[in-house]
């Protein structure tokens, strides 16, 4: 009995010692729902795991970020802000966002206005009072707006051609076009029958004689107030035009289809019409891509040149380690070394026989790349 008696008080006082310490431990935590593996939540790609953000840019002051941000569930993105030092972000208003630096665009030398284009039209952003206006608001698409003339104008790209306009509103000065690119227009092609009747047409009647003169001294006139012009050969459009900072040329880039290149079409087979339609697309990998070509206009004389690689040719070989002077002493400049793979003038030809020529060990060679050196031979006799 008293043993008994001496378990019973056991059991009771570590029951009273184990009490509080059980009641202050926290309850354990439910396990993970599990998700479930079917085509609905496979095919869910980033309603699932969310969207990246996307045209991340810095206010004027760089204290604040801007982005655009699309969370899981969400169709449209919003307009997203977050402090430089971190913390939440927060969603704009359609008019806060409205208001925001334009994303992809260029500020000028004092970082208070900001060039971009939207929708089509050039935006210039004012940092200090974070507002917009419109530079041109046309129904066209304009690209590639640049600053011009110490940032007091702005040069877009409109229709393949370049055009001027100055920064202040309400200036004298309007919107100017500098280029004229279009296509070469194709002669027509005449036999030599048609070619000797048109010419005796010319000789007999003085009245196509005389408006063919009256033509051309027309064309001489408007030719020193006409714009600069630039003609596109075949196969050939503008990639981007450029005004150069002295305001004098413009770089013209042109894009030139290669000879029988053919375009992947892709089928698309869901459309609004119900029928199947082609959408265009790149060359295969592999085939003739396309060529970049640079060209020069000046906008004063009209005349067009061609840019190539001779104003930068290829360096010569570095040599490895210090080179040694191959002149004299003093200021003596040293010898201009040729470089390897082309050679001025001829090269004298020298027969060479097995008597004349001399024992030369191979070295081996190793190729890495498509490239080759020499293994250099271990210290020891030859």
């Amino acid at each position: 009995m008293r043993t008994f008696s001496a378990g019973v008080l056991a059991f009771f006082g570590c029951s009273a010692w184990l009490g509080p310490a059980l009641a202050q431990r926290p309850p354990p935590a439910p396990a993970p729902s599990r998700l479930p593996l079917t085509v609905d939540s496979l095919m869910r790609g980033p309603d699932l795991v969310g969207w990246p953000p996307t045209q991340l840019r810095w206010s004027p002051d760089s204290q604040s970020l801007y982005f655009s941000w699309r969370k899981p569930g969400e169709k449209v993105e919003s307009t997203y802000v977050v402090g430089r030092d971190g913390g939440t972000p927060r969603k704009l208003s359609e008019d806060e966002a409205a208001n925001t630096p334009p994303a992809n665009g260029r500020w000028d030398t004092a970082r208070r206005r900001l060039l971009a284009t939207e929708g089509g039209d050039v935006i210039l952003y004012d940092g200090p009072s974070s507002s917009r206006r419109f530079v041109t608001r046309t129904t066209g698409s304009e690209s590639s707006a640049r600053w011009a003339k110490h940032d007091t104008h702005i040069t877009y790209v409109r229709d393949g051609n370049l055009f001027i306009v100055p920064v202040e509103a309400g200036s004298s000065a309007t919107v100017t076009q500098l280029t004229d690119v279009a296509a070469k227009k194709a002669e027509p092609r005449l036999t030599d029958s048609q070619k000797f009747i048109r010419e005796e047409e010319e000789k007999l009647i003085g009245f196509l004689r005389q408006q063919k003169e009256e033509k051309q001294r027309t064309e001489q006139k408007d030719k020193r107030t006409k714009l600069p012009a630039f003609e596109l050969q075949d196969r050939q459009s503008v990639a981007d035009l450029m005004l150069s900072p002295d305001g004098m040329h413009v770089f013209v880039l042109v894009a030139e289809r290669p000879v029988g290149a053919k375009n992947t079409i892709v089928p698309n087979y869901v459309t609004e019409a119900g029928y199947t339609e082609d959408i265009p697309g790149r060359t295969n990998v592999g085939d003739t891509q396309e060529r970049r070509l640079l060209a020069i206009l000046n906008l004063q004389t009209g005349r067009t040149a061609w840019a190539d690689g001779s104003f930068a040719p290829p360096a010569p070989p570095a040599v490895n380690g210090p080179s040694a002077p191959t002149g004299g002493g003093g200021d003596t400049p040293p010898t201009r070394r040729r470089p390897s793979g082309r050679f001025a003038g001829r090269c004298r030809s020298s027969r060479t026989t097995a008597a004349t020529r001399s024992p030369r060990r191979a070295r081996p060679t190793t190729r890495i790349a498509g490239w080759s050196r020499s293994i250099p031979r271990p210290a020891g006799p030859a």
